[in-house]
């Protein structure tokens, strides 16, 4: 079913989406730093205080995407299913994404070497590979039992699966790699040492059917 949304709402996300397309394709043929926000905003058709309206800096812009890949994965991991774990649901979440990702293998690879060579946009992407290791770290600490907060067990796993992502999308920028496999292979890794550590989800008691009896 197609979320219909009001008028005003659409022409935003529109404008937004013209003006990422935008940055990104200028960042990758001009080079971040030799991009402004001006031409953006020409490249886009719009005036510069439109782009303002939307985005604060040319670092919020650069991170626009990421940062709408991080809130669809908040808000399809806050509905997981309690009777799949983390693990699964990271495995599936990772695998529709590379191939997504994949659609324009080569692109991705550019933003990938834009990304990690650009210290602005490289410092906003580890805020938001940080938001990534916070949610799973919280999921994964109800699979197991255990506390969310501090150095926990929870943690390290999280930053394990996060480490390996980061590990792979490196090789691949640089190489021809599988992305795919490789990315699925960190996970299946991570999931057969730490899987015995999940536990069962509760059963819901079933309701006992009670008849009364003559006094």
């Amino acid at each position: 079913m197609t979320t219909k949304f009001p008028l005003r709402t659409k022409r935003k996300m529109e404008t937004r989406l013209k003006l990422v397309r935008s940055a990104r394709h200028l960042f990758l043929t001009k080079g971040y730093d030799n991009t402004t926000l001006e031409e953006v905003a020409e490249a886009a058709g719009l005036h510069v205080q439109t782009l303002y309206r939307h985005f604060g800096t040319k670092q919020d812009l650069a991170k626009a995407g990421d940062e709408y890949w991080l809130r669809l994965f908040e808000e399809a991991i806050s509905k997981r299913d309690v009777s799949q774990s983390t693990f699964a649901f990271w495995r599936n979440w990772m695998s529709e994404t590379v191939d997504t990702l994949l659609e324009d293998a080569e692109a991705f690879r550019s933003h990938l070497r834009m990304s990690y060579s650009t210290p602005t946009i490289m410092g906003a992407t580890l805020a938001i590979r940080g938001a990534y290791e916070d949610l799973l770290t919280k999921h994964l600490a109800k699979d197991f039992g255990m506390p969310f907060e501090g150095v926990t067990t929870p943690r390290l796993v999280a930053g394990m699966l996060m480490s390996g992502n980061h590990y792979v999308r490196m090789n691949f920028k640089d190489h021809d790699t599988d992305l795919k496999a490789e990315t699925l292979q960190v996970i299946d890794t991570v999931t057969e040492m730490f899987s015995d550590l999940v536990k069962a989800p509760a059963k819901t008691p079933e309701k006992v059917s009670v008849e009364s009896t003559p006094a």
